[in-house]
Formats: C-alpha cells, sequence, structure tokens
C-alpha cells in the first residue's frame, strides 16, 4: 500500500509537489482523451454535474480522513497528559516514604520523567521506549524497597500511582502506533487522482481559461492531504504535541 512506502516516509516538503504533480498529469491525461474522444458539446451540462459529485465525494472522503488524524492527534495530546500527571502524581506520594528508601525513589521517578520527556526530542523514539521499559524494572525495586518502611495504607497509594503510571507509559506507545488505516489514504488519494482526471476531461474543452483555478485547486487537494499526512505522524512531522504539561511535571520535582 503507499502508506507503507513513500506517504508514510517521505519528507513533508517532497510530498507537496509529488502530489501537486502527480494531479496535475493525470489531468492532462483527461484533457488527451476528451481530444481523442470528441464528445458532443451538448453534453457538457451533464459532464458539469458529474465533475461536482466527483470533486463532492473527494470532499467528503479528505474531511471523513482529516476528521480521523485529528481525533488521533487529541488522544495523543491527551494522554500526554494523562502521563505528566500521573508521574508528578506518583513522586509526590513517593514523598510518603521516609528516609533514603523514600529520597531514590523520588531521585529515580524524577529521573523516569527526563527519560518521558526525551521521547518527544529524540530521533529515535523506539529507544527510549526501550529505556523506560529498564528504568520501570528498576522503578519497580525501588518502591518494593520503600512500601517496607511505610504504613499499609500509604504504601498501598503508592503502588497504585506508580501502576497508573506505567500504564500511562504503555498506552501513549501503543497509540504511537496507532495510524490512519493505510487501505483509507490509499483510498483518499485514488479518489484525488480520478477527480483530477475528470477536471481534466470535462475543462479540457474550454483551453486554458480555466488553467489557474484548476492549478489552485491542485495546490489546495495537495496541501490538504499532506497535512492529513501530518497529523498522522506522532513524531516526525511539523504539527507536533507541546511537550509543556511533561516539561511542568519534570521541572516541579525538585
Amino acid at each position: 500500500m503507499m502508506q507503507d512506502g513513500f506517504f508514510n516516509s517521505a519528507p513533508l516538503w517532497l510530498i507537496v509537489p509529488c502530489i501537486f504533480g502527480a494531479l496535475v498529469l493525470v489531468a492532462w491525461i483527461g484533457t488527451i482523451v476528451r481530444g481523442h474522444l470528441r464528445p458532443d458539446p451538448h453534453d457538457d451540462a451533464s459532464e458539469g454535474y458529474l465533475l461536482s459529485a466527483a470533486l463532492a465525494l473527494l470532499g467528503l472522503l479528505i474531511g471523513f480522513t482529516f476528521s480521523m488524524a485529528l481525533n488521533r492527534y487529541d488522544t495523543r495530546r491527551e494522554m500526554l497528559v494523562q502521563e505528566a500527571n500521573s508521574i508528578g502524581t506518583a513522586w509526590l506520594r513517593a514523598g510518603l516514604a521516609e528516609g533514603e528508601p523514600g529520597e531514590a525513589l523520588r531521585r529515580s521517578m524524577h529521573d523516569y520523567g527526563v527519560i518521558r520527556l526525551d521521547l518527544a526530542r529524540s530521533p529515535n523514539p523506539d529507544a527510549v521506549e526501550d529505556n523506560t521499559g529498564k528504568t520501570q524494572v528498576q522503578l519497580w525495586q525501588r518502591v518494593r524497597t520503600a512500601i517496607a518502611t511505610m504504613q499499609p495504607p500509604l504504601a498501598a497509594t503508592l503502588v497504585t500511582a506508580t501502576t497508573e503510571m506505567f500504564d500511562a507509559a504503555s498506552s501513549r506507545r501503543w497509540e504511537r502506533e496507532a495510524r490512519i488505516p493505510a487501505l483509507v489514504l490509499d483510498i483518499l488519494i485514488v479518489s484525488a487522482l480520478i477527480s483530477a482526471g475528470i477536471v481534466g476531461y470535462v475543462l479540457g474543452g474550454s483551453g486554458r481559461r480555466h488553467a489557474l483555478v484548476t492549478g489552485l485547486l491542485f495546490a489546495l487537494l495537495s496541501l490538504a492531504i499532506t497535512l492529513i499526512l501530518d497529523l498522522d505522524r506522532p513524531w516526525t512531522g511539523l504539527v507536533t504535541i507541546s511537550q509543556v504539561p511533561m516539561e511542568s511535571a519534570v521541572a516541579a520535582m525538585h
């Protein structure tokens, strides 16, 4: 599928002209086909209806796919806030443990927060996730040491906060793996190309009068599709999630 290849790995600045060029090429092919078929000029009205229907359907597909990408973006943002809050809560409850075990646990949770903050900055998120897993094992050992000196009710709150912190990290990881289904993007790209062919076929009989407007239409379509692809890239796109909640949580752990 196309998403698994070019559209999934190519830089956005390259995708825009490629989509635009493909739309122009298909429209040009549509114009050539019209020149060979020489349709009846009286069919212009029915062809206009066909063009309107094709563009309306393409608009619905773009709106549907954009909504799906935006929902995933909002979900990732909410999960970031949830994880930042869970780390802050776990650090506060680690303060209930007295002595060196409590101090060591809070230092480890601060280091854990720094690791999670690096997730959005690192060029290799998978390496950060691996480091997260190793740090969680060490943190759990420190939690077991700390709760040995705590009263059972307080120990239970610390254990709960720590497991919620781990669960939040796991949820973020799998949400990062969740992408718009490749088939949806493939259908969107194919629909855009077919619509461009219809535009070229229908407007091919009018010469160059609609060339500027058609070019602007293809530019808008290219930007809209690229924006969808950008929203579907959790870490490498231009539209990224603000790390302020995680930064604030780490900064508060003095």
